[in-house]
């Protein structure tokens, strides 16, 4: 059976519909198809004993999980909406939208959270949905959507929120249509819309890709803007340098002083180090070259801060350009970042201290300035360069030069030892921090290394049990995690199978990232998935928690985890993973005819009749898919696997008739087509002399192909003469498998004799290499060990 907590953790995931109900722990089946299989051996999760992530010293409790997470508040009947929009059937009612539109905003007010572009799309459909029937709604539905408070609170919500990339646009229309109608009826001075509603707005197109819309309302409403600390000019200009617009920044900076806005070095230095801070690259470079109001030039400390950020990030060339502005400071007001350039250019720890021996001797304001930050600014690069044994030597410069190390100097050193992947050491490191769970919820960029590691290092209960320590108060302060730490714990999860933990670790947590940070965390279970040494009931369920929790993988990755249970021999489970996608209601995510082409090879390995007639069904039902010579070379070989020679002659006839024609493996697979027809001998040695009329090329899979199928109806003569004349034909001599697999093919033991007798005389050194092989009891005689010679399509 299903696991309980499976099916209720998932059904709820972002992107799929919240939970209706904690009581009902079977209303989901009608939603999802997740098929289980008699005899798969399922692991009982509800008895498992082992210590989990998220239920560690909790105290026992008889009451089932909260059914809706506080992030889907709201979330179902917007998504029904949407549902009912699109098939034109009845949606919610009013009053049901209208308190989910005013409970999804209103969970969100004390923590924003994400805005996904699932999220944006159901706000935005729904708000337009009341907008358009206004004058239907009650006054409490109005209330709840449409009055002036309820617009100034989306615009808040959305402005406090981490808007993902693929939700901008649509953010940034609804914020456009709610601003207007706002606007629609103005009082007097717009006095009935809050000044921190205009900045909410103002941000938002900012900070979203359209600076010179934020910039327009700003010079439209300034009036009601002017006493706004600090100014809004900064976020039109953060916008402006964030989409790379170094002439509309230019602009905005010169005009700046006509509306009473000075852009003096100090607000330069806040504004870069914001876009540092944020990690934008070019933003900061475009700002940072943004000329000053009245000649002013960028202070000492920005270029400190600027040269930093752009070493750490490759970009000598912009870090030099911008530290040969240095050379006429103070030599106290830049040893610091001096010692980091010349660190950056030798790379050597002695260059350093024999360069700080120069400039502070003699000069005492020199040698106090000489810090502690300075020593941890030379490891953050040897960090940075990924050299763990640079970032050593660097630290012991600290007492050569008399300075005690800081919290952050051991911090730095933690993090060389993680990338050097020296887990004893950065354990050790990390107990001798005081107060190490303050220090890790304030450093988790490095937290997420330490986890990411001690995940990869392996899934013994000593190391998992270290993991939980780092993650508990990580999960009890609803701490945000790199996605590829939640990959990283959700690859160990899988590996010691517990799909619980996988379940209460993604459900909350999926729908804070964005597309290619939701790839990350698949890739753990499609690796796992994927890993040949699972077993198939493990397999399957991971592909179970994999249906539910990326809807979205495509059809590239379905066919490879349909061939991986090809691989094991699980036909049945391959199967359902093809009608997976054979049912998929968007097109985009039906099987291609690679699809199609590679479930017949895997029903060729597998030999399975069954299923090879219930997917060449859904092909001939299939007008979405092209019968290509590859997909009909596969269906082919499916017939011929499956000793259904007549059926697999008849497509050979389609494939001759058709506009691509046989392409280079068809040959070979009719060759084992005729293995087992009536008259698969006659219809061999014909094709055969049409290959050497046509000049077709005569490689080995071919010619063995014909070779096995002169076998298996026992033409013993044939057989032996076409091998010893291989060399003449092809080119080619005969190896020790094509010796097995001729006696491997031949039926009956009296046959399997008399090949061996002609191999002793005629290639005695292969069937010495043979002899080595074990030989396996078969109903129609011994067969050696060999790997099937299976023909690629």
């Amino acid at each position: 059976m299903q696991s309980h907590l499976t099916r209720r953790v998932f059904r709820a995931i972002l992107n799929n519909e919240p939970l209706p109900s904690s009581r009902c722990l079977y209303r989901s089946l009608h939603t999802v198809r997740n098929f289980r299989l008699r005899g798969l051996d399922l692991p009982a999760f509800h008895h498992n004993q082992r210590r989990g992530f998220f239920t560690y010293n909790a105290a026992p409790t008889s009451n089932v999980q909260s059914a809706t997470l506080p992030s889907e508040i709201g979330l179902k009947p917007m998504r029904d909406l949407m549902r009912s929009l699109a098939d034109k059937s009845r949606g919610p009612t009013f009053d049901v939208l209208a308190k989910a539109f005013n409970d999804f905003l209103g969970q969100r007010t004390v923590l924003p959270g994400v805005i996904t572009h699932f999220h944006a799309t159901l706000l935005s459909v729904t708000w337009h949905h009341m907008r358009t029937h206004a004058e239907e709604l009650s006054s409490e539905e109005w209330q709840r959507t449409l009055s002036t408070e309820a617009l100034e609170n989306v615009l808040f919500i959305l402005s406090q929120a981490k808007c993902l990339p693929e939700s901008q646009t649509v953010v940034r229309k609804l914020a456009r249509a709610v601003f207007t109608e706002l606007c629609r009826d103005p009082s007097p001075g717009m006095k009935h819309i809050s000044r921190s509603a205009f900045i909410a707005y103002i941000n938002l197109q900012a900070l979203n890709g359209r600076p010179d819309e934020a910039r327009d309302v700003l010079e439209r409403f300034w009036f009601r803007l002017k006493k706004a600390r600090p100014t809004p000019w900064h976020a039109v200009m953060k916008g402006f340098a964030m989409v790379g617009q170094k002439r509309q920044l230019a602009l905005t900076a010169e005009n700046l002083e006509k509306y009473g806005v000075k852009f003096d070095s100090k607000s330069h230095e806040d504004l870069v180090k914001f876009l540092i801070q944020k990690n934008m690259l070019n933003a900061t470079k475009t700002f940072y070259e943004c000329p000053l109001s009245k000649g002013q030039k960028p202070a000492v400390s920005v270029k400190e801060a600027v040269i930093k950020y752009a070493v750490l990030n490759t970009e000598i060339a912009w870090a030099e350009s911008v530290f040969e502005t240095l050379s006429d400071e103070p030599v106290a007001e830049t040893i610091g970042i001096t010692l980091f350039w010349e660190a950056v250019q030798k790379q050597s720890a002695c260059a350093v201290l024999d360069k700080a021996n120069i400039l502070m001797a003699g000069d005492q304001r020199a040698r106090e300035a000489l810090t502690i930050s300075c020593v941890n600014d030379l490891i953050e690069y040897a960090n940075a360069i990924r050299n763990p044994a640079l970032a050593t030597s660097f630290a012991t410069l600290a007492s050569q030069w008399g300075l005690e190390s800081d919290t952050r100097t051991q911090l730095l050193q933690l993090e060389s030892y993680i990338q050097a992947g020296d887990v004893a050491r950065a354990l050790d490191s990390i107990e001798e921090l005081q107060d190490p769970e303050s220090i890790a919820l304030a450093n988790m960029p490095l937290i997420d290394k330490l986890i990411t590691l001690l995940c990869q290092s392996g899934q013994d209960d000593a190391i998992f049990d270290r993991v939980s320590t780092f993650l508990d108060p990580l999960f009890e302060n609803n701490v945000w995690l790199e996605a590829s730490t939640v990959a990283a714990i959700t690859h160990m999860l899988l590996y010691r199978h517990d799909w619980e933990g996988v379940s209460e670790l993604l459900r909350p947590r999926l729908g804070l990232y964005d597309t290619e940070e939701r790839t990350k965390i698949r890739n753990s279970l499609t690796g796992f998935i994927l890993d040949l040494n699972q077993k198939s009931s493990d397999a399957w369920e991971t592909y179970n928690l994999l249906l539910l929790a990326f809807p979205e993988t495509g059809v590239s990755m379905r066919t490879d985890i349909m061939a991986s249970f090809f691989k094991r021999y699980r036909s049945d489970l391959a199967y359902l993973v093809f009608g997976h996608m054979r049912q998929a209601e968007d097109f985009a995510r039906r099987p291609k005819p690679d699809t199609y082409a590679r479930c017949f090879i895997g029903i060729a390995r597998n030999q399975s009749a069954k299923h090879l007639q219930l997917v060449h069904n859904m092909l001939k039902l299939d007008v979405e898919v092209d019968l290509t010579t590859r997909v009909l070379d596969g269906l082919m070989l499916a017939y011929a696997s499956c000793d259904m020679s007549e059926q697999a002659m008849k497509v050979f006839q389609s494939i001759l008739q058709s506009d691509e024609g046989p392409s280079h493996k068809t040959i070979p697979i009719f060759f084992k087509a005729c293995a087992h027809h009536n008259n698969g001998v006659q219809e061999a040695l014909k094709m055969m002399d049409k290959v050497k009329l046509l000049g077709i090329e005569r490689n080995r899979q071919l010619y063995m192909a014909y070779v096995l199928a002169l076998a298996a109806h026992c033409e013993f003569d044939l057989a032996t003469e076409a091998l010893e004349t291989m060399q003449a034909e092809t080119g080619l001599e005969p190896t020790r498998n094509s010796i097995g697999h001729f006696y491997n093919a031949i039926p009956s033991q009296h046959w399997k004799d008399e090949v061996e007798k002609w191999a002793r005389a005629k290639y005695p050194e292969l069937w010495a290499q043979l002899e080595q092989i074990e030989r396996r009891e078969h109903d129609e005689g011994l067969r050696f060990k060999i790997e099937t010679n299976e023909i690629a399509v």
